[in-house]
């Protein structure tokens, strides 16, 4: 009987056997959980570095990208050149156009970026139609200018009938002077351009003969001006003389050339016109020609003296002509700035109007804040576009009265002069020689951007 198993045993068996396997499930669903977390969380590590390596990538690009543009610009501004290649499309060669809608965008991008980034809000309502309505005020004083520039205009247009009929007869009778001067047949025509390169034609051909004629005298004083001692003969021509009336010939026809290429193309405005003609100092040129004449009087012979004085009388013609013509440029360009004022400033009234009335009655339920950020902006670059207009035109007005203010007999100290009077006993001396117009145009070139500065350090 004591030998016998107990009935109990296999039951305890089985009951631990039945024990056993829930404990290693547990362990193992445990094991299981610990692995997940364990690769959530390496895996959000791996976010985390992958954002910041992006992050590094991104502050190093943008880095690298702003010291390069540092760069460049600074390159830009330290280059003579290019300042004044910028300088002069800024004043002159640029298109008004494209200078307003910078202006304008600039504003614009400024204003968005600013606001995407909480440095500006449009959630102040009182501060957005604070600012608007200072704007609208500020507007308002650009009528008085509208109204000056258009009683300038008129005042230049208007007069009695006989004071029209002599300001008539007085074109009438330059137009008949300039056909007598140049070369041509029949009458001359009445389009800027065509008037101006048929000047500028003749200006080239009494060059070319001069040139000639210096080159025949040259000829003849080597061959017949000489001793056999090498003395100069009697009657012989100077060298300094040759030399001077040569180089002079020389930049003439350099610049009639130059004009004449850029007038043969479409113009589309009198500003086409002006514009080759302001970089060059006709009352200095004319001024030269008399000198030279005066001083080699004994020297010359009766064709060169006739030439220079040809010369003389077309740089005062062609001085004129560019007076007049810019006199012209300057009545249609003050017209289309009172235009542009007049609409830009209407626009900007009126957008400035309607931010006003949606902030009126404090912030305005929208959806989505950035469709307001985007009309506060774009109401804000629509009214500066009136000071962008004026900005535009005015710099290039003020650039052209500048530099055609002195017509006539007298050019103001810094100006162009020296690029025009030669040093007949020093040739080397002056800044243009032999080879052209070239070195002359670039003094001139200096020479005008140079004076912007000086003009401005005058002024304050």
């Amino acid at each position: 009987m004591s030998d016998a198993p107990s009935p109990s045993a296999p039951d305890t068996d089985r009951s631990n056997d039945g024990d056993e396997h829930p404990v290693r499930d547990g362990a193992d669903r445990d094991a299981d959980n610990g692995d997940d977390r364990d690769d959530e969380r390496s895996i959000g590590l791996s976010i985390v570095g992958y954002a910041l390596r992006l992050a590094v990538a991104a502050v190093l690009i943008v880095g690298r990208l702003l010291w390069t543009g540092v760069r460049i610009g600074s390159r830009l501004l330290t280059d003579t050149a290019s300042r004044r290649e910028w300088r002069r499309w800024l004043l002159l060669e640029g298109d008004r156009r494209a200078i307003v809608g910078a202006f304008v965008v600039g504003v614009f991008a400024l204003a968005l970026l600013l606001g995407v980034s909480d440095v500006i809000g449009v959630r102040e309502s009182r501060f957005v139609t604070t600012m608007f309505s200072t704007m609208i005020a500020g507007l308002f004083s650009f009528i008085p200018i509208v109204v000056s520039v258009n009683q300038l205009i008129i005042s230049r247009l208007f007069g009695t009938p006989d004071r029209l009929t002599e300001r008539i007869d007085g074109v009438q009778e330059f137009r008949s002077r300039v056909e007598t001067q140049t070369e041509g047949d029949g009458v001359s025509p009445t389009d800027p351009a065509a008037f101006l390169a048929r000047l500028a034609g003749t200006l080239g051909s009494r060059a070319d003969e001069l040139a000639t004629v210096c080159g025949d005298d040259a000829t003849d004083r080597s061959d017949e001006g000489f001793l056999g001692d090498g003395r100069p003969g009697e009657g012989a021509t100077p060298t300094a003389a040759l030399e001077s009336i040569c180089r002079f010939a020389a930049n003439t026809r350099e610049h009639a050339r130059d004009l004449s290429a850029q007038l043969t193309g479409e113009t589309e405005s009198v500003f086409d016109v002006v514009l080759p003609t302001i970089n060059h100092d006709y009352a200095g040129a004319a001024n030269e020609a008399r000198r030279l004449g005066r001083r080699f009087d004994e020297n010359l012979s009766d064709r060169s003296a006739a030439l220079l004085a040809e010369l003389r009388e077309l740089f005062v013609t062609a001085d004129a002509t560019r007076q007049y013509f810019t006199t012209i440029y300057l009545q249609r360009e003050l017209a289309r700035l009172s235009r542009l004022i007049t609409y830009s400033g209407t626009a900007a009234i009126l957008l400035s109007s309607l931010v006003i009335m949606i902030y009126a009655s404090g912030y305005p339920p929208v959806a989505f804040e950035g469709w307001l950020l985007v009309l506060v902006s774009l109401a804000l670059a629509v009214a500066f576009s009136p000071l962008a207009v004026l900005f535009a035109y005015v710099v290039r007005v003020s650039a052209i009265l500048k530099r055609t203010s002195a017509p006539g007999a007298f050019t103001p100290s810094g100006e162009y002069h020296r690029t025009n009077e030669v040093d007949v006993d020093d040739p080397h001396a002056t800044g243009t020689d032999a080879d052209g117009d070239r070195s002359a145009r670039s003094s001139e070139t200096e020479g005008e951007d140079g004076d912007e500065t000086e003009s401005d350090g005058e002024g304050n």
